[in-house]
């Protein structure tokens, strides 16, 4: 039971990071446009943040947690439910 807590607040701590990591490149002016631009707060979620994480995230979990992150800031989730960037 506390290694689920554990878990879920190690995902809402990404979720947060994304947002926070988001907002910042925003107000610095850095945007990505164009088709491979859709996924970059998706998979560098996924990449440099939630399966990083040392509770042992799954890809479902953490890709879960990436949209809601990604969406909460305007910016795209999960393309598809076998889009995993490579995980």
């Amino acid at each position: 039971m506390a290694s689920r807590r554990a878990a879920a607040a190690a995902l809402l701590l990404v979720a947060a990071v994304v947002a926070a990591a988001a907002v910042g490149a925003g107000a610095e002016g850095e945007e990505t446009t164009g088709d491979a631009g859709e996924l970059d707060c998706f998979c560098d979620c996924m990449k440099n943040q939630c399966m990083t994480l040392g509770a042992a995230p799954n890809k479902f979990d953490c890709a879960d947690a990436c949209t809601q992150g990604c969406t909460q800031i305007g910016k795209p989730g999960q393309p598809s439910d076998k889009d995993f960037c490579g995980f």
